[in-house]
């Protein structure tokens, strides 16, 4: 009877034991349920497009989700220095004001970004909720920029090529291939990166035009951007001749010495006719008043008339000869 008992016990602490075990696998496969789910929620993913494309971005597969049942579409849209929304409610209005807006077609919402730019980088995320649920759509959003230029090193010519980008570095080669040295570099420029390809070129280059071409590539593909460069017109615009420039040197210092004398003797000649000008001036003032000056009346004695005169010494000799008596 004691055995009957014991085993009994035993066998009840075994089918306790085996549920517990059972319940607690139960739970841990919950909690990776759970945690897959809700890395499944929110997908992030990253795009680069071509500067001037017009664009499409799609938040999931909304045709998966009935109308009926939908409670709000919004698009959060973080540029460098604005942020906006688009979204599909009642309570929700297009705050961007720049273009973007959203197209509701066979596929779903998705939001159209007409010739997108450098203005447009920065991040969209995009909400769905409805009845059943909720997800998130994060997308990180970059605009390739590829630009060329001829440059001038020691009448060396080289061919530049750079190409923006913030993630993912691009891979830059130019067509036609042709075998010169050339050398790559990557430096940081504000929030983004850019990527220069430097090609030397010799002088008996044959070909008229040179493309780069950028390929940025991402988990979705590859993205590629072409940009020309115009070999003879930088030539001639890039590549001055030494004789010109020692003819140019020359020209301007023969007019610059011509202008320099040409000054001088317009200043003589200007100095010379104001002394002539002070000098006649002077002349002017010295003479004008002996000219202007009334001459002087002379004093003019006055004459006596004759018969005074032979009175006055009649009258002096009668005196003489009355003294000479006596």
């Amino acid at each position: 009877m004691t055995h009957s008992w014991t085993l009994t016990v035993i066998v009840l602490l075994s089918i306790f034991m085996a549920k517990s075990q059972t319940r607690g696998d139960q739970d841990t496969v919950s909690h990776q349920n759970q945690a897959s789910a809700i890395e499944k929620l929110t997908v992030f993913k990253e795009h680069t497009f071509i500067s001037g494309n017009d664009v499409t971005l799609r938040c999931g597969n909304i045709t998966d989700v009935k109308w009926n049942e939908l409670i709000y579409i919004v698009w959060n849209i973080s540029l460098q220095g604005k942020k906006c929304w688009l979204g599909l409610s009642p309570k929700l209005d297009n705050t961007c004001n720049d273009g973007k807006r959203l197209d509701n077609t066979s596929d779903g919402v998705s939001l159209f970004i007409p010739k997108i730019s450098i203005e447009d980088e920065g991040s969209y995320s995009c909400d769905v909720s409805y009845k059943g649920g909720s997800y998130a759509i994060n997308v990180s959003v970059s605009v390739s920029q590829i630009s060329t230029r001829l440059e001038n090193e020691n009448s060396q010519m080289i061919a530049v090529c750079q190409a923006t980008y913030k993630k993912t570095a691009p891979t830059l080669h130019w067509e036609p291939a042709f075998n010169h040295s050339s050398n790559r570099s990557s430096v940081k420029v504000g929030k983004s990166y850019m990527m220069e390809n430097r090609v030397y070129l010799s002088d008996n280059l044959t070909i008229n035009e040179l493309t780069c071409v950028a390929t940025y590539t991402s988990e979705f593909g590859s993205v590629q951007q072409n940009s020309t460069l115009k070999i003879t017109q930088g030539l001639k615009d890039s590549k001055p001749s030494f004789q010109w420039k020692i003819i140019a040197i020359s020209v301007g210092s023969v007019c610059f010495i011509i202008v320099s004398l040409v000054m001088v003797y317009i200043l003589r000649r200007k100095l010379s006719d104001l002394s002539a000008l002070k000098m006649l001036c002077c002349k002017s003032k010295i003479s004008t008043p002996a000219e202007d000056k009334q001459p002087q009346p002379a004093d003019v004695e006055e004459v006596e008339p004759y018969a005074s005169y032979i009175q006055r010494v009649n009258s002096i000799y009668n005196s003489s000869a009355e003294l000479f008596n006596a």
